[in-house]
């Protein structure tokens, strides 16, 4: 038995080898090389969905929070290197604990995904939008000046409010306060987010003095 190319290659008493044998050791290679390649390409779709995963919320069709703040830092860098801007926004929903006490948590959970899919829908394929926290989401408006940005939000607040959430007979009111921030040379991330969050309780705080159930 000799070895040729790392393979075992079976010779006979004569000192040749016999062509079947060679055969019979092309076919084995050719199944491993095979085996191999489909173990590969398992592992390429198994990893792609991980990297899916960590990137997706667990209840929304949208991004999470650890993929929003890599998705602001990314647009920092642009901003910096070629003045690209962009607005980040907050939305806070309303009333989601009125909601849970009304309707139960599974129409909570119905209502908060019914408002992902109205964001999603209403921006555009290179904005970004994710769900940041419990009743918390945040978009990414791409080459947006903050007056741009503010016109997009009066939009997506009408698209929230305009149409109630149909669930198990029930028509739940849909509402959320937005805060608008615009990217700054020398901001991280987490400090342009706590922007848009302060201006999102500016809309808060308007919103209560205007209720009439403010003093109660």
């Amino acid at each position: 038995m000799d070895i040729a190319g790392g393979a075992r290659i079976a010779v006979d008493r004569t000192g040749f080898i016999s062509v079947d044998s060679i055969e019979d050791q092309l076919r084995e290679l050719r199944r491993e090389r095979d085996g191999l390649r489909r173990e590969n390409r398992i592992l390429k779709i198994a990893v792609a969905e991980l990297e899916r995963v960590s990137e997706r919320d667990t209840l929304t069709p949208l991004f999470n929070r650890r993929y929003f703040l890599t998705a602001i830092h990314q647009r920092l860098a642009r901003f910096e290197r070629h003045a690209e801007t962009a607005a980040v926004v907050f939305v806070d929903v309303n009333q989601l604990k009125y909601i849970n006490d009304s309707f139960g948590h599974a129409a909570g959970d119905f209502a908060l995904m019914e408002i992902a899919k109205r964001l999603d829908e209403s921006i555009r394929a290179t904005d970004v939008a994710a769900r940041i926290g419990g009743d918390e989401f945040g978009l990414i408006l791409d080459q947006s000046s903050e007056e741009g940005a503010r016109v997009q939000v009066n939009r997506l607040r009408h698209v929230l409010s305009a149409t109630p959430a149909l669930y198990d007979g029930h028509d739940i009111a849909l509402s959320a306060c937005f805060g608008v921030a615009m990217l700054r040379a020398g901001a991280t991330e987490s400090e342009i987010l706590a922007a848009a969050d302060r201006d999102m309780y500016l809309c808060k705080q308007a919103q209560a003095a205007d209720s009439p159930t403010r003093h109660r």
